[in-house]
Protein backbone atom coordinates (compact mmCIF):
# COMPACT_ATOMS: atom_id res chain seq x y z
CA UNK A 1 0.00 0.00 0.00
CA UNK A 2 1.31 3.41 -0.91
CA UNK A 3 1.30 5.88 1.95
CA UNK A 4 -1.85 8.02 1.48
CA UNK A 5 -1.46 11.70 0.79
CA UNK A 6 -2.28 13.89 3.75
CA UNK A 7 -3.93 17.33 3.57
CA UNK A 8 -1.55 20.16 2.60
CA UNK A 9 0.45 21.57 5.52
CA UNK A 10 1.68 25.20 5.61
CA UNK A 11 4.56 25.93 6.53
CA UNK A 12 26.02 17.46 19.08
CA UNK A 13 26.37 16.22 20.91
CA UNK A 14 24.82 12.84 21.42
CA UNK A 15 24.75 10.08 24.01
CA UNK A 16 23.14 6.84 22.86
CA UNK A 17 21.84 4.76 25.76
CA UNK A 18 19.13 2.12 25.74
CA UNK A 19 17.90 2.20 29.33
CA UNK A 20 17.64 4.29 32.42
CA UNK A 21 20.17 2.19 34.30
CA UNK A 22 22.84 2.74 31.66
CA UNK A 23 21.93 6.42 31.48
CA UNK A 24 22.27 6.93 35.22
CA UNK A 25 25.52 4.98 35.32
CA UNK A 26 26.93 6.92 32.38
CA UNK A 27 26.14 10.31 33.85
CA UNK A 28 27.28 9.35 37.32
CA UNK A 29 30.46 7.89 35.92
CA UNK A 30 31.43 11.00 34.04
CA UNK A 31 30.17 10.22 30.54
CA UNK A 32 32.02 12.20 27.89
CA UNK A 33 30.36 15.56 27.33
CA UNK A 34 31.23 18.48 25.09
CA UNK A 35 33.82 20.53 26.94
CA UNK A 36 34.16 23.33 24.38
CA UNK A 37 34.18 26.90 25.73
CA UNK A 38 30.85 27.68 24.04
CA UNK A 39 29.21 24.65 25.66
CA UNK A 40 30.76 25.40 29.05
CA UNK A 41 29.22 28.87 29.06
CA UNK A 42 25.68 27.73 28.27
CA UNK A 43 22.90 26.63 30.57
CA UNK A 44 22.93 22.82 30.72
CA UNK A 45 19.93 20.81 29.59
CA UNK A 46 19.67 17.04 29.08
CA UNK A 47 17.24 16.23 26.26
CA UNK A 48 15.74 12.77 25.90
CA UNK A 49 14.67 12.04 22.35
CA UNK A 50 13.69 9.26 19.97
CA UNK A 51 14.38 8.69 16.29
CA UNK A 52 10.96 9.84 15.10
CA UNK A 53 10.99 12.81 12.69
CA UNK A 54 11.51 15.56 15.23
CA UNK A 55 12.40 18.10 12.55
CA UNK A 56 12.71 21.12 14.84
CA UNK A 57 14.97 19.45 17.39
CA UNK A 58 17.29 17.85 14.83
CA UNK A 59 17.69 21.09 12.86
CA UNK A 60 18.27 23.09 16.06
CA UNK A 61 20.89 20.55 17.10
CA UNK A 62 22.69 20.34 13.76
CA UNK A 63 22.74 24.10 13.16
CA UNK A 64 23.94 24.83 16.70
CA UNK A 65 20.80 26.83 17.48
CA UNK A 66 20.62 25.62 21.09
CA UNK A 67 24.12 26.96 21.71
CA UNK A 68 23.24 30.24 20.01
CA UNK A 69 20.48 30.89 22.53
CA UNK A 70 22.80 30.12 25.43
CA UNK A 71 22.22 26.42 26.10
CA UNK A 72 24.67 23.57 26.55
CA UNK A 73 22.60 20.55 25.49
CA UNK A 74 23.27 16.87 25.96
CA UNK A 75 21.18 14.49 23.84
CA UNK A 76 20.17 11.04 25.06
CA UNK A 77 18.48 8.65 22.63
CA UNK A 78 15.76 6.22 23.71
CA UNK A 79 14.06 3.37 21.85
CA UNK A 80 10.58 4.64 22.75
CA UNK A 81 8.69 6.85 25.17
CA UNK A 82 8.01 4.52 28.14
CA UNK A 83 11.68 4.29 29.29
CA UNK A 84 11.76 8.09 29.49
CA UNK A 85 9.23 8.07 32.32
CA UNK A 86 11.69 6.79 34.90
CA UNK A 87 14.50 8.88 33.38
CA UNK A 88 12.41 12.02 33.85
CA UNK A 89 11.29 11.00 37.32
CA UNK A 90 14.86 10.40 38.47
CA UNK A 91 16.10 13.65 36.93
CA UNK A 92 18.61 11.98 34.62
CA UNK A 93 16.95 13.85 31.75
CA UNK A 94 15.47 17.33 32.00
CA UNK A 95 13.22 17.25 28.94
CA UNK A 96 11.57 14.29 27.22
CA UNK A 97 10.22 14.12 23.69
CA UNK A 98 7.56 11.59 24.53
CA UNK A 99 4.29 10.32 23.01
CA UNK A 100 0.84 11.05 24.36
CA UNK A 101 0.28 7.52 25.72
CA UNK A 102 3.60 7.46 27.59
CA UNK A 103 2.89 11.01 28.84
CA UNK A 104 -0.41 9.86 30.35
CA UNK A 105 1.18 6.71 31.79
CA UNK A 106 3.74 8.96 33.48
CA UNK A 107 0.98 11.08 35.00
CA UNK A 108 -0.77 7.93 36.25
CA UNK A 109 2.47 6.89 37.97
CA UNK A 110 2.71 10.18 39.82
CA UNK A 111 5.19 11.91 37.52
CA UNK A 112 4.28 15.58 37.77
CA UNK A 113 5.25 16.74 34.30
CA UNK A 114 3.73 19.09 31.75
CA UNK A 115 3.85 19.66 28.00
CA UNK A 116 5.63 22.82 26.87
CA UNK A 117 5.70 22.03 23.15
CA UNK A 118 4.53 19.69 20.43
CA UNK A 119 6.66 17.34 18.37
CA UNK A 120 5.65 16.03 14.94
CA UNK A 121 2.00 15.54 14.08
CA UNK A 122 2.58 11.84 13.59
CA UNK A 123 -0.74 10.34 12.46
CA UNK A 124 0.69 9.57 9.02
CA UNK A 125 4.03 8.43 10.42
CA UNK A 126 2.72 5.50 12.45
CA UNK A 127 0.91 2.45 11.24
CA UNK A 128 0.70 -1.23 10.42
CA UNK A 129 3.48 -2.87 8.37
CA UNK A 130 3.57 -6.40 6.94
CA UNK A 131 5.51 -8.46 4.38
CA UNK A 132 4.92 -7.60 0.74
CA UNK A 133 3.90 -11.18 0.05
CA UNK A 134 1.74 -11.43 3.18
CA UNK A 135 -1.96 -12.27 3.05
CA UNK A 136 -2.52 -9.22 5.26
CA UNK A 137 -4.07 -6.60 3.00
CA UNK A 138 -6.13 -4.68 5.55
CA UNK A 139 -6.28 -4.71 9.38
CA UNK A 140 -9.25 -7.07 9.05
CA UNK A 141 -6.77 -9.77 8.03
CA UNK A 142 -5.00 -9.65 11.40
CA UNK A 143 -7.23 -12.31 12.96
CA UNK A 144 -5.03 -15.16 14.14
CA UNK A 145 -1.81 -13.26 13.36
CA UNK A 146 1.18 -12.28 15.50
CA UNK A 147 1.82 -8.54 15.68
CA UNK A 148 4.86 -6.82 17.18
CA UNK A 149 4.04 -3.81 19.34
CA UNK A 150 5.86 -1.75 21.98
CA UNK A 151 3.38 -1.74 24.86
CA UNK A 152 2.96 1.66 26.50
CA UNK A 153 3.89 3.55 23.34
CA UNK A 154 1.36 5.66 21.45
CA UNK A 155 1.20 2.90 18.84
CA UNK A 156 -0.65 0.74 21.38
CA UNK A 157 -3.67 3.04 21.34
CA UNK A 158 -3.55 3.40 17.56
CA UNK A 159 -3.47 -0.38 17.23
CA UNK A 160 -6.49 -0.87 19.47
CA UNK A 161 -8.43 1.80 17.56
CA UNK A 162 -7.44 0.20 14.26
CA UNK A 163 -8.74 -3.19 15.42
CA UNK A 164 -12.00 -1.66 16.62
CA UNK A 165 -12.59 0.14 13.33
CA UNK A 166 -12.14 -3.13 11.44
CA UNK A 167 -14.21 -5.33 13.70
CA UNK A 168 -11.30 -7.31 15.12
CA UNK A 169 -11.34 -8.14 18.83
CA UNK A 170 -7.99 -7.79 20.66
CA UNK A 171 -8.12 -11.43 21.76
CA UNK A 172 -8.22 -12.49 18.10
CA UNK A 173 -4.66 -11.18 17.63
CA UNK A 174 -1.48 -12.31 19.37
CA UNK A 175 0.43 -9.20 20.43
CA UNK A 176 4.16 -9.60 21.05
CA UNK A 177 5.60 -6.84 23.22
CA UNK A 178 8.93 -5.82 21.67
CA UNK A 179 11.01 -2.78 20.82
CA UNK A 180 10.93 -1.41 17.26
CA UNK A 181 14.40 -2.85 16.62
CA UNK A 182 13.21 -6.28 17.74
CA UNK A 183 10.12 -5.91 15.57
CA UNK A 184 12.31 -5.27 12.54
CA UNK A 185 14.37 -8.41 13.17
CA UNK A 186 11.32 -10.52 13.93
CA UNK A 187 9.49 -9.34 10.82
CA UNK A 188 12.51 -10.07 8.62
CA UNK A 189 12.76 -13.56 10.19
CA UNK A 190 8.98 -14.08 9.84
CA UNK A 191 8.64 -14.58 13.58
CA UNK A 192 5.80 -12.06 13.51
CA UNK A 193 3.29 -11.40 10.75
CA UNK A 194 3.07 -7.62 11.13
CA UNK A 195 4.29 -4.71 13.22
CA UNK A 196 2.57 -1.61 14.56
CA UNK A 197 5.34 0.95 14.57
CA UNK A 198 6.40 4.48 13.71
CA UNK A 199 8.94 6.21 11.49
CA UNK A 200 11.81 5.65 10.77
CA UNK A 201 11.08 2.01 11.56
CA UNK A 202 8.35 1.79 8.93
CA UNK A 203 10.83 2.72 6.20
CA UNK A 204 13.52 0.51 7.70
CA UNK A 205 11.12 -2.44 7.47
CA UNK A 206 10.32 -1.57 3.87
CA UNK A 207 14.02 -1.45 3.06
CA UNK A 208 15.38 -4.45 4.98
CA UNK A 209 12.40 -6.73 5.75
CA UNK A 210 10.69 -6.66 2.33
CA UNK A 211 7.68 -5.01 3.95
CA UNK A 212 4.95 -2.62 2.92
CA UNK A 213 2.67 -0.22 4.75
CA UNK A 214 -0.79 -1.69 5.25
CA UNK A 215 -2.41 1.31 6.92
CA UNK A 216 -1.52 4.51 8.74
CA UNK A 217 -3.36 5.99 11.68
CA UNK A 218 -3.96 9.22 9.79
CA UNK A 219 -5.65 7.37 6.96
CA UNK A 220 -8.09 5.99 9.55
CA UNK A 221 -8.75 9.35 11.22
CA UNK A 222 -6.80 8.47 14.38
CA UNK A 223 -5.00 11.67 15.41
CA UNK A 224 -3.66 10.97 18.90
CA UNK A 225 -0.11 10.18 17.76
CA UNK A 226 1.57 13.40 18.71
CA UNK A 227 4.75 13.63 20.73
CA UNK A 228 5.29 16.41 23.20
CA UNK A 229 8.23 18.15 24.81
CA UNK A 230 7.59 17.43 28.47
CA UNK A 231 9.36 18.58 31.64
CA UNK A 232 8.82 18.03 35.34
CA UNK A 233 7.03 20.97 36.86
CA UNK A 234 9.53 21.28 39.72
CA UNK A 235 12.36 21.43 37.16
CA UNK A 236 10.42 24.06 35.20
CA UNK A 237 9.97 26.25 38.27
CA UNK A 238 13.72 26.20 38.86
CA UNK A 239 14.75 26.42 35.20
CA UNK A 240 12.11 28.44 33.40
CA UNK A 241 14.70 30.50 31.53
CA UNK A 242 16.35 27.32 30.25
CA UNK A 243 12.99 26.08 28.96
CA UNK A 244 12.35 29.42 27.26
CA UNK A 245 15.72 29.21 25.52
CA UNK A 246 14.94 25.68 24.35
CA UNK A 247 11.69 26.84 22.76
CA UNK A 248 13.39 29.89 21.26
CA UNK A 249 15.83 27.56 19.50
CA UNK A 250 12.91 25.53 18.14
CA UNK A 251 11.25 28.67 16.75
CA UNK A 252 14.54 29.60 15.08
CA UNK A 253 14.71 26.09 13.61
CA UNK A 254 11.16 26.43 12.34
CA UNK A 255 12.03 29.70 10.61
CA UNK A 256 15.07 28.11 8.98
CA UNK A 257 13.04 25.12 7.77
CA UNK A 258 10.36 27.40 6.33
CA UNK A 259 13.03 28.84 4.03
CA UNK A 260 14.58 25.49 3.08
CA UNK A 261 12.78 22.23 3.85
CA UNK A 262 15.78 20.19 2.81
CA UNK A 263 17.77 21.09 5.93
CA UNK A 264 15.14 19.21 7.95
CA UNK A 265 14.99 15.96 6.04
CA UNK A 266 18.75 15.97 5.41
CA UNK A 267 19.37 16.27 9.18
CA UNK A 268 16.93 13.48 9.96
CA UNK A 269 18.27 11.24 7.17
CA UNK A 270 21.76 11.53 8.69
CA UNK A 271 20.39 10.70 12.13
CA UNK A 272 18.43 7.59 11.19
CA UNK A 273 20.34 6.28 8.16
CA UNK A 274 17.63 6.73 5.53
CA UNK A 275 18.16 8.13 2.06
CA UNK A 276 17.33 11.77 1.53
CA UNK A 277 14.52 10.70 -0.81
CA UNK A 278 12.93 8.51 1.88
CA UNK A 279 13.33 11.23 4.49
CA UNK A 280 11.72 13.75 2.16
CA UNK A 281 8.78 11.40 1.65
CA UNK A 282 8.31 11.22 5.42
CA UNK A 283 8.65 15.01 5.68
CA UNK A 284 5.81 15.45 3.20
CA UNK A 285 3.61 13.04 5.17
CA UNK A 286 4.65 14.18 8.65
CA UNK A 287 5.59 17.88 8.44
CA UNK A 288 6.80 20.01 11.35
CA UNK A 289 4.17 21.25 13.80
CA UNK A 290 2.86 24.78 13.33
CA UNK A 291 4.81 26.30 16.19
CA UNK A 292 3.30 29.76 15.70
CA UNK A 293 -0.14 28.20 16.22
CA UNK A 294 0.58 26.53 19.57
CA UNK A 295 -1.30 29.35 21.32
CA UNK A 296 -4.25 29.24 18.90
CA UNK A 297 -7.22 27.46 20.54
CA UNK A 298 -8.49 26.37 17.10
CA UNK A 299 -5.25 24.65 16.10
CA UNK A 300 -5.51 20.85 16.31
CA UNK A 301 -2.34 20.54 18.37
CA UNK A 302 -2.35 23.76 20.36
CA UNK A 303 -1.32 23.91 24.02
CA UNK A 304 -4.49 25.74 24.99
CA UNK A 305 -6.42 24.16 27.84
CA UNK A 306 -9.76 23.01 26.49
CA UNK A 307 -8.47 22.98 22.90
CA UNK A 308 -8.63 20.01 20.52
CA UNK A 309 -5.47 18.33 21.82
CA UNK A 310 -6.57 18.75 25.44
CA UNK A 311 -9.89 17.15 24.60
CA UNK A 312 -8.20 14.27 22.78
CA UNK A 313 -5.94 13.67 25.76
CA UNK A 314 -9.05 13.45 27.92
CA UNK A 315 -10.60 10.89 25.58
CA UNK A 316 -7.35 8.97 25.44
CA UNK A 317 -6.99 8.97 29.25
CA UNK A 318 -10.56 7.72 29.67
CA UNK A 319 -9.96 4.93 27.17
CA UNK A 320 -6.69 3.91 28.80
CA UNK A 321 -8.29 3.81 32.25
CA UNK A 322 -11.26 1.84 30.95
CA UNK A 323 -9.05 -0.85 29.44
CA UNK A 324 -6.53 -1.00 32.27
CA UNK A 325 -3.59 0.64 30.48
CA UNK A 326 -3.48 3.10 33.36
CA UNK A 327 -4.92 2.27 36.80
CA UNK A 328 -7.12 5.34 37.13
CA UNK A 329 -8.08 8.59 35.44
CA UNK A 330 -5.45 11.33 35.55
CA UNK A 331 -5.77 15.04 36.23
CA UNK A 332 -5.14 17.11 33.09
CA UNK A 333 -5.53 20.64 34.46
CA UNK A 334 -1.74 21.11 34.54
CA UNK A 335 -0.92 18.81 31.63
CA UNK A 336 -0.07 21.71 29.32
CA UNK A 337 1.77 24.95 29.92
CA UNK A 338 1.17 27.42 27.12
CA UNK A 339 2.76 30.36 28.92
CA UNK A 340 6.31 29.65 27.77
CA UNK A 341 5.69 29.52 24.04
CA UNK A 342 3.38 32.55 24.39
CA UNK A 343 6.30 34.45 25.93
CA UNK A 344 8.71 33.28 23.23
CA UNK A 345 6.37 34.20 20.38
CA UNK A 346 5.44 37.61 21.74
CA UNK A 347 6.26 40.17 19.07
CA UNK A 348 7.39 37.52 16.55
CA UNK A 349 5.68 36.89 13.24
CA UNK A 350 5.88 33.75 11.08
CA UNK A 351 8.43 34.06 8.26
Amino acid sequence: MKRPARPPHPMRRQVVLKGVGLLAAGLAGGAALDASPAAAQGRPIVIGYQEQPDWLMFVARDLGLFERVGLSPTFVKFDAGPPMIEAARSGTIDLASVGSVAFLIGLSKGLDWTMIGINPEGAYGQGLVAHKDSAIRTPTDLKGKRVGLFMGATAQFGFLMMLRQHGVRPEQVTVVDMTPAAQLQALAARQIDAAMVWEPWMHRMIRTANARIIETEGNLGIYTNVDCYSVRRDWLRANRDTALRFLRALVNANDAISKDHSIAYHAWAREVGLTNASAEEVFDAVPPPLIYEWTNPRYTYSLVKGGPLYQRLGFLANYMARYGIIPQLVELDDAMDMSLIAEVLKGRKPP
